[in-house]
């Protein structure tokens, strides 16, 4: 049989002066190597004698397609790997047999299989599906190939070995969903497809996104959820600021895993937060005639870029002027010795009022602000 293509250690012990050891460290050594060796049916997937892999490349995957599989595996960097053979069997084949369709040279680790293949084939008795069934071997420079298809390794040995097979089932694309973006809601962007109309052999919507970086690269694309023929809509809440662009793919795969994929760009919009809730105003008037002490509180709000409160009172001729902001972290704010006001022949308080702000300014480099909210 010949050697894997990753030296593993040989452990080797001088019987002459392991006579000098005592009974424990003779013991401990033996158990380190019993383990080692242990261990050498899974520490090289390319090995011949791996229990797990029999010697086949790792990372064997498909992607079926309309009458295609796209077969794909894991490269691994080792100069004496020549070549890569794939091959194939069909489920629906009187006597199924792998046989080769393809031979591709290293480091190449994707082959487009398009041969003889039909959609959607599913057994006419069992109504289960008919399958595509692959294994791939690589050849290394001596044109020696693992595992070896005249004599294939297999799982009724003992020990066991098991070469990874992958099925799959062909089919003809779902249509691809026309998405169209809800109204525009603060920190949310909202896909719909309404319209669509899901083949017979609909299996679910998938939702993935990425983030679109400053300098326009794209970042990398990450499920964002799943859903429904019944729900054809999703809510992507996962912002942090206004602004930030993300690229969507919403998919529509079939039952045999076969995808359509409809492309949108789009940013969270430049909006406000909401305005704060239950905002009360306790006057508690002081010695000094005409002055007193406000305490402001507030239910907080919940947005992620949320900055902070900005406090407004009302002049005596009914004008807005500033009080303290808050910061985004507090609900409640105590303003000192604040001046009442005259309104006919009274000394009376003031209205208060409060808006919530985020972190993005606007064009003019004013707060982006909640509409005014008066104090209870």
């Amino acid at each position: 049989m010949k050697q894997p293509l990753v030296f593993k250690a040989d452990f080797k012990v001088n019987h002459m002066k392991i006579k000098n050891l005592s009974p424990l460290l003779v013991l401990f050594i033996a158990l380190i190597c019993t383990s080692c060796a242990g261990d050498e049916d899974f520490s090289n997937p390319l090995d011949p004698e791996n229990l797990r892999t029999a010697g086949a490349p790792t990372g064997l995957t498909l992607a079926p397609g309309n009458q295609q599989v796209r077969v794909s595996w894991k490269h691994v960097e080792y100069d004496g790997i020549a070549k890569y053979r794939i091959y194939r069997r069909y489920s629906g084949d009187p006597n199924p047999q792998f046989q080769r369709i393809a031979e591709v040279d290293a480091p190449t680790t994707e082959f487009l299989d398009t041969k003889d293949i039909s959609n959607d084939q599913f057994d006419s008795e069992l109504g289960a599906a008919l399958v595509y069934e692959y294994r791939i071997t690589y050849v290394d420079s001596d044109g020696v190939e693992t595992p070896d298809p005249n004599s294939p390794p297999s799982e009724d040995a003992d020990p066991p070995k098991i070469w990874p097979i992958v099925s799959v089932t062909p089919s003809e694309p779902p249509p691809a969903p026309t998405i169209i973006l809800g109204d525009p809601t603060d920190l949310t962007i909202k896909l719909f497809w309404q319209d669509y109309v899901p083949p017979e052999d609909f299996e679910i919507f998938r939702v993935l996104a990425a983030v679109v970086d400053d300098n326009g690269g794209l970042g990398k694309f990450r499920l964002l959820g799943e859903t429904t023929k019944d729900r054809p809509f999703f809510f992507d809440e996962d912002f942090s600021r206004d602004g930030i662009t993300k690229v969507y793919h919403v998919i529509a795969v079939d039952r045999a895993g076969v995808e359509a994929v409809t492309r949108i760009r789009a940013a969270s919009p430049d909006l406000p937060p909401a305005p704060p809730q239950g905002f009360r105003a306790a006057i508690i008037p002081l010695p000094a005639g005409g002055r007193y002490d406000v305490y402001f509180s507030w239910t907080p709000n919940k947005e992620a870029d949320l900055a902070g409160y900005q406090l407004y009172a009302t002049s005596a001729d009914g004008e807005l002027l500033s009080r303290p902001r808050v910061d985004a972290k507090h609900s409640s704010h105590k303003f000192s010795a604040d001046q009442a006001i005259l309104v006919g022949q009274e000394l009376v308080a003031r209205q208060y009022f409060i808006t919530a702000f985020d972190d993005t300014p606007r064009a003019d480099g004013s707060l982006d602000e909640s509409e005014l909210v008066a104090a209870r």
